[in-house]
C-alpha cells in the first residue's frame, strides 16, 4: 500500500511539473511572435536578462516579462503581427520598427 502512494505522488509530482509554463517558456513562445521567423538565439543570463536573436538579423534584449508583453502588444496593435525589426525602451518612450518598415515611437 506505502507503495502503491509512492507511485501516485511521484505521477503526480512529473505531471504537474509538466503542465505549467516557466517564465523562460513564455520568453520562448513570444520570441517567435517578436520575430516571426526563427529564431537563431535564444538566452537567458543568470541575472534575468533575455536576449534573442532572429534569422533575419532582429535583436531584442528584454530586462523583465514586464517589457517582453509591451513588446507583444505593440507588435499586435502598430504592427499588425508581421513581427518587430528593432526596439528600445526609454524613460518615456517606445520606440520600435515593425518589420514592414514602419518606424514608431510612443509615449509609455
Amino acid at each position: 500500500m506505502k507503495r502503491l502512494g509512492f507511485i501516485a505522488l511521484a505521477v503526480t509530482a512529473v505531471t504537474s511539473g509538466c503542465a505549467s509554463n516557466t517564465q523562460q517558456d513564455n520568453f520562448r513562445e513570444a520570441s517567435f511572435e517578436l520575430c516571426n521567423t526563427e529564431v537563431e538565439l535564444y538566452s537567458v543570463s543568470d541575472d534575468g536578462r533575455v536576449r534573442i536573436v532572429c534569422a533575419d538579423g532582429s535583436k531584442f534584449a528584454l530586462t523583465s516579462e514586464a517589457t517582453l508583453q509591451t513588446m507583444r502588444d505593440i507588435n499586435i496593435d502598430y504592427c499588425h503581427g508581421e513581427g518587430l525589426g528593432k526596439f528600445s525602451e526609454s524613460r518615456k518612450y517606445y520606440s520600435f520598427k515593425c518589420k514592414s518598415g514602419t518606424l514608431l515611437s510612443i509615449s509609455k
